[in-house]
């Protein structure tokens, strides 16, 4: 037996009386029900059977309703439905905005509305057509809104197949049976099996918030409504507490990140210009303190408060000091190697600092001037220990 759908009748009542019909584990079907189920891109209603709450509404192929419940209850009982009213409010809002933005697409650019995704923060549809800037986006948010201050009614109503203006229609229906028409004053008509609005009044307002290429098609986000009112609160007080931080005027905000912005860049060039005369005395330090084998300095050092990315600074200006063997390590999990060595200097580096780590259970290699490894943290201290001694070896074989 098919679920009489009375959110089709009328999707305002917020409360209705029905009878058990069937029941399955965490589930419960009635003979009638208020709770739209999901489909067509609309989530399914919340709100409550007999004070428990339901938590999803789905159909079956039978088109039964089927109502997840946590109630004990028999077949044939009467139970009162409950709708959680400001979810279905707020995706009556959401659906009914999306046709007229869809239609707006269309008239203004032929961009057809492909997908349709009403989400828990915002509502997304997929448009194919023709490229749209910016610009685009924007005329078709204004006619949006120009329809939704001109409160258009909104009429839902069933067609036979063989009645279906299909000349005037959006898009055509996917079904042939019980096909459902949603027509917006003489703006927009359109199959649907969705929730909507009695006039565009009731929606208000809306607003595109970000679009994205995807998967060809062009993905609009937006917001309408009640959403599109908490957005703009929302953002208000953001960018007031931003006037308030940087002591400027609203209009100011923009323009005043954008001077600290730069001034950062600023601070992070100097920083960078000082870090690395910094490092270049420490380099120098490093090098009066190292030993010699022949003509070629060894430097070995456990570096505790470095950044890779110091290390390697380190290592490379040491090795265009002169001849020079530069081995650092990075005491972390994993223990990080880090080694150069001046070109001229005849050391395989990579492939001894490989076959070094590999005795550690580590992963490393590279030039015969340049090699990075790691291998886990107990290890390091010995494995830096080995290939100070492996790359001495190898100088006094040369």
């Amino acid at each position: 037996m098919q679920t009489r759908q009375l959110y089709y009748r009328d999707p305002y009542p917020h409360t209705f009386e029905a009878q058990v019909v069937a029941l399955k584990p965490g589930w419960v079907a009635l003979d009638q029900t208020a709770f739209y189920p999901e489909g067509g891109g609309q989530p399914a209603d919340h709100g409550w059977l007999a004070g428990q709450p339901v938590t999803d509404t789905q159909i079956d192929e039978e088109k039964v309703i089927w109502h997840q419940v946590s109630l004990t209850t028999a077949i044939g009982a009467t139970v009162e439905g409950r709708i959680d009213w400001l979810r279905r409010f707020d995706h009556m809002q959401q659906h009914t905005a999306q046709h007229v933005l869809s239609q707006a697409f269309w008239q203004l650019f032929q961009a057809e509305t492909v997908g349709f995704h009403l989400g828990e923060q915002v509502v997304t549809i997929d448009l194919a057509g023709p490229e749209l800037e910016a610009a685009a986006l924007d005329q078709a948010e204004a006619l949006t809104n120009a329809q939704l201050r001109g409160k258009l009614p909104v009429r839902c109503f069933e067609v036979a197949a063989e009645m279906l203006p299909a000349a005037t229609l959006r898009k055509l229906p996917q079904v042939e049976t019980d096909i459902r028409l949603v027509e917006i004053g003489n703006f927009d008509l359109c199959p649907c099996g969705g929730t909507h609005v009695h006039d565009l009044g009731e929606v208000g307002l809306l607003k595109i918030v970000s679009s994205e290429r995807k998967r060809g098609n062009l993905r609009v986000a937006f917001v309408a409504g009640q959403r599109a009112y908490q957005d703009y609160a929302n953002k208000h007080d953001q960018l007031a507490c931003l006037s308030a931080l940087l002591s400027e005027p609203i209009a100011n905000v923009v323009a005043a990140v954008g001077r600290l912005q730069e001034r950062l860049q600023e601070l992070e060039r100097e920083e960078e210009r000082l870090r690395e005369q910094v490092l270049t005395l420490e380099a120098k330090e490093l090098r009066s303190a190292a030993q010699k084998s022949g003509n070629v300095y060894c430097i070995t050092q456990e570096l505790s408060a470095h950044s890779l990315d110091e290390a390697k600074f380190l290592a490379s200006y040491l090795a265009e000091q002169g001849p020079s063997i530069v081995l650092f390590g990075l005491p972390d999990e994993p223990y990080r190697l880090v080694a150069a060595a001046s070109t001229g200097v005849a050391v395989p580096l990579g492939a001894l600092l490989k076959e070094t780590v590999s005795k550690y259970q580590g992963r490393g290699g590279g030039s015969p001037t340049s090699a990075q490894g790691a291998v886990p943290s107990s290890a390091g201290p010995r494995a830096l220990a080995e290939l100070a001694q492996v790359c001495s070896q190898a100088l006094e074989n040369c």
